[in-house]
């Protein structure tokens, strides 16, 4: 009986030792649950937070791309700071690309407004260079609307220079009688020699005409015809009547010869004359040039080892203004030169280049017009 007992005892202290462990084992199970999941909030908070920072710095690049302003500048970068080095490392650098993109655009709006100040072709330079510079596709915009307003500044300073080399030319040749000796279609190494020699020896400057094709044939007659203070524009390429040509042939036929001639020469002279004194509105549409013909024919074509008759036309048709055509390719007409410019300045006329008897008789010349001298 006594035995039962104690073994009665001891099943019932058993069970509540296991009962006591299972409810331990329980409670501990409970808390690391809780302490698990607590730990996980926490964790998902941080990277909300994190991500939210993030995403703030992301915008604010953004927005400081659109407005690179000092104050948008400095938030991206206070963000940044709170990013891990990965995250922050990305935002920096472009952070640090953006700043560069100010500083070349910043330094090309300065060499603009250093150009429109000082009006030097150095200047000039200096601005295309920075220009050059601004190579990215966020830059693409800026430099195009400095571009537009460089063509505009260098269009006014140049007008003010042509402006005011005419005013200085009227002072120059106030009260002269004035007269512009040019030659048309050359060079010829034959005759052209000649004639720059017999220009110098009589202290007398013309202005030439050559054909593109014959510049590029002798180019250094062309030089020579510009060191010998004579002033050289084009007459177009082939000598082509231009209105029988389309528009874009006809730029062609004049530009092509302009480059080149201009090229050889040093000059940047600003005209050319069409052959045959021929054009129509379309001709003069089709470059920012404008066309000389002349006031006085003399017609020496016609007149084949007539050099009198070449002299007589020039000095009987010669007036005060007057632009006088001639062609240095033929042989009589370059040996009529000596006589027509002693009979002239007996009669009080000066010889002149054509940009000096235009700029003291009727200002710039001007792109699209047609001159043809008083």
């Amino acid at each position: 009986m006594e035995l039962r007992t104690r073994q009665r005892r001891k099943k019932k202290r058993k069970i509540f030792l296991l009962s006591l462990f299972f409810t331990l084992v329980a409670s501990t199970g409970i808390g690391i649950g809780v302490k698990l999941y607590h730990d996980e909030t926490v964790r998902k908070e941080k990277i909300q937070a994190y991500q939210k920072i993030k995403t703030l710095a992301e915008k604010s690049i953004d927005e400081a791309y659109q407005n690179p302003t000092d104050e948008n500048l400095k938030r991206s970068k206070t963000l940044a700071q709170q990013l891990n080095p990965t995250d922050k490392n990305k935002i920096e650098v472009k952070l640090s690309t953006l700043v560069n993109y100010k500083i070349r655009i910043a330094d090309a709006t300065s060499a603009l407004t250093n150009y429109e100040n000082q009006k030097t072709e150095e200047s000039y330079q200096q601005v295309l260079a920075k220009l050059d510079l601004l190579t990215s596709t966020y830059e693409a915009k800026e430099k195009s609307n400095l571009t537009q307003k460089l063509d505009v500044s260098k269009k006014r300073i140049e007008a003010e220079a042509a402006a005011e080399a005419a005013k200085k030319e009227a002072e120059k040749w106030a009260g002269k009688k004035l007269i512009a000796l040019t030659f048309d279609d050359g060079p010829n190494p034959q005759t052209t020699p000649i004639l720059i020699q017999t220009l110098a020896n009589a202290g007398v400057s013309a202005t030439f005409f050559p054909l593109g094709k014959q510049a590029q044939a002798y180019p250094k007659l062309i030089k020579a015809e510009a060191a010998g203070g004579n002033e050289v524009a084009s007459h177009s390429w082939n000598h082509a009547n231009l209105v029988n040509l389309t528009a874009d042939k006809q730029k062609e036929e004049i530009l092509s010869a302009h480059d080149l001639i201009n090229s050889l020469s040093g000059q940047s002279t600003n005209f050319y004359r069409p052959p045959y004194g021929s054009y129509n509105a379309t001709t003069l549409a089709q470059t920012n040039l404008a066309a000389v013909n002349w006031s006085i024919d003399t017609n020496d074509w016609r007149y084949v080892n007539n050099s009198a008759k070449v002299v007589q036309n020039a000095v009987t048709h010669a007036h005060d203004g007057g632009i006088i055509l001639m062609h240095d390719i033929h042989s009589w007409s370059v040996a009529a030169v000596p006589q027509i410019i002693q009979e002239l300045k007996a009669q009080g006329y000066t010889f002149v280049t054509v940009t000096q008897l235009l700029n003291s008789r009727v200002g710039p010349i001007e792109s699209g017009k047609v001159y043809t001298g008083n």
